[in-house]
């Protein structure tokens, strides 16, 4: 999306464009040029009046999937398809114009607008119909039976640069009255040349150019001369190169942490990046489409965003394809899940926080008529509670644990539930917003040296984990291609199996720790030891 806008607009740079109007008749003008199915708009403020808002909507037979603009600025879609452009300290003055990137679902027949001022009144309304990209024009050379000015530049020539504050990397537009008629004339930036053109049988002329991305941020003169030297200048100063349009070192707007296949119960993490210090908003549909929840961000300094709380996919949440739209303001993606059924435990806490001294409680259903087993784990791994429960036939589950103040450790805690072989870890925090942790279990506690373990794994979808075997001399144990560390990455549905080849192991306890990052977490293994029989005999003792 992003080397399409991109791609146009510097086409745009380069050409005298003689594009196809579709102008109101007022204060605003509009003309677009089309590619498919992007489109791009350049509002003009034609009028006396600052425009301080642009609404654009489509005929009930399109829609919008996205849309750019200009720094600065930002845009908002309404549930009725509408985009709303406004800025908090933006204005377009008198002839000033900005440029609106759009992609739509098919190609666009048109694109209704209605420019408004600063109360939110309206100063003009159209529809602009979109053009192809206009062919490369060149200005003509004067021909030989035209009358040409004996100078380019003359005593009461004049120009000016649209907009009046340009910024580095930048398309601008270059107008000037009352030059010398068809004279080929140089534009200059300081001592740099830019480009040439020709004015035409009236002496004036309309270019555009963009301004160098080496130059420095600084104020500069721009300047027309023609072929004897004689010259007008302009003295503006150039904006820092941040406040160009779409530049290229834009942070991509990016969603991750949604997995491919989610289910009921499912407990995910969204991030993603966008602009640096701009703010993000989700919108969930339902499968028919509709909104049912909306989430928002900040993303920081280096432009990484989060949604604060994890989300829950509630108990009785609609099968079928989910989406969301997520917007920075400037820009707009989406992406789609499928809420299925095949997880036969379904269990989540009653709230995501729990405060130290509260009972943590868990609710859900299983399979009926059959044994659940529960184990409840701390943020360090340490099993706090379990227990194995007949599930009757209506399938509920209830689960509870009361927590000590200032004994139980703070962080995000573990249920780890178990049905005929399915195994499914339920997360909620004490004390603060709960995590989803680097987990690790294995299939069994010991095993022989013939056999292999299985080793499960479960994380945030797509993690990037290294796993290292330590041996009883705590040792580490080369695992594969004579390495002692593995790199193991997780599924869309945040889950992997793992099998570790046992040949060669020695009789003894043996640890595997899982790293990602400065995140943690090990579980204990056994190897070669001799399952006892026979009596148990215990003794007390005094102390």
């Amino acid at each position: 999306m992003r080397g399409v806008f991109l791609s146009l607009i510097l086409y745009l740079t380069v050409a005298i464009i003689i594009p196809i109007y579709a102008y109101a008749e007022g204060a605003v003008s509009a003309k677009s040029f089309s590619f498919e199915e992007t489109t791009i708009i350049e509002f003009t403020n034609t009028g006396n009046d600052d425009v301080s808002a642009f609404r654009i909507w489509l005929g009930s037979d399109n829609n919008f999937k996205s849309f750019k603009t200009e720094n600065g600025w930002i845009g908002e879609k309404t549930p009725q398809g509408v985009i709303i452009f406004t800025s908090s300290s933006e204005v377009i003055k008198p002839g000033e114009s900005i440029k609106i990137g759009v992609k739509t679902d098919k190609t666009s027949s048109g694109v209704n607008w209605k420019a408004l001022d600063k109360s939110e009144q309206q100063i003009e309304i159209g529809k602009t119909i979109a053009g192809e990209l206009p062919k490369l024009v060149t200005n003509p050379k004067p021909e030989s039976k035209t009358i040409v000015s004996e100078g380019g530049v003359l005593a009461n020539s004049s120009f000016r640069i649209i907009p009046e504050k340009p910024n580095v990397g930048s398309t601008i537009r270059v107008t000037g009255d009352n030059f010398g008629a068809v004279q080929e004339l140089d534009f200059f930036i300081n001592s740099n040349k830019i480009s040439s053109f020709v004015t035409n049988d009236a002496g004036y002329f309309m270019t555009t150019v963009k301004i160098p991305e080496n130059i420095d941020a600084d104020r500069v003169d721009f300047i027309i001369k023609d072929k004897d030297n004689q010259e007008k200048s302009i003295s503006l100063r150039l904006e820092e190169p941040a406040n160009r349009i779409l530049g290229s070192d834009d942070i991509k707007l990016t969603i991750s942490g949604v997995p491919e296949i989610l289910h009921r119960a499912d407990f995910i993490e969204v991030s993603g990046t966008a602009q640096p210090n701009s703010g993000i908003t989700a919108s969930i549909k339902d499968p028919d489409g509709k909104i049912i929840n909306t989430r928002t961000a900040k993303a920081d300094a280096k432009g990484n965003w989060k949604v604060a709380e994890p989300i829950i996919v509630p108990l009785d949440a609609p099968f079928g394809r989910y989406s969301a739209v997520i917007s920075d303001g400037r820009e707009e993606i989406s992406t789609t899940w499928m809420l299925e059924t095949s997880k036969v435990i379904l269990i989540k806490p009653i709230t995501l926080k729990f405060n130290p001294g509260e009972t943590m409680k868990f609710n859900g259903t299983a399979l009926p008529n059959k044994s659940l087993e529960l184990i409840l784990e701390d943020p360090l791994g340490n099993e706090k509670m379990s227990d194995i429960i007949e599930i009757d036939e209506t399938g509920n589950v209830e689960f509870e644990y009361p927590t000590i103040a200032n004994v139980d450790k703070e962080g995000t805690w573990t249920l780890v539930a178990e049905q005929d072989g399915k195994r499914e870890f339920i997360y909620a925090g004490l004390g603060e917003i709960p995590s989803i942790p680097i987990n690790i279990e294995f299939d069994k506690l010991n095993y022989k040296s013939t056999e292999t373990a299985k080793i499960s794994l479960t994380g945030k979808p797509l993690d990037k984990l290294t796993m290292l075997i330590i041996d009883p001399s705590d040792k580490p144990k080369i695992i594969a291609d004579n390495k002692n560390t593995v790199s193991i990455t997780l599924g869309q549905d945040g889950r992997k199996t793992y099998n570790l080849e046992l040949s060669g192991y020695t009789s003894g306890a043996y640890t595997a720790i899982v790293n990602k990052g400065a995140s943690k977490s090990s579980e204990i293994f056994t190897v070669g030891l001799q399952t006892g029989s026979g009596p148990i005999k215990i003794v007390s003792t005094k102390l």
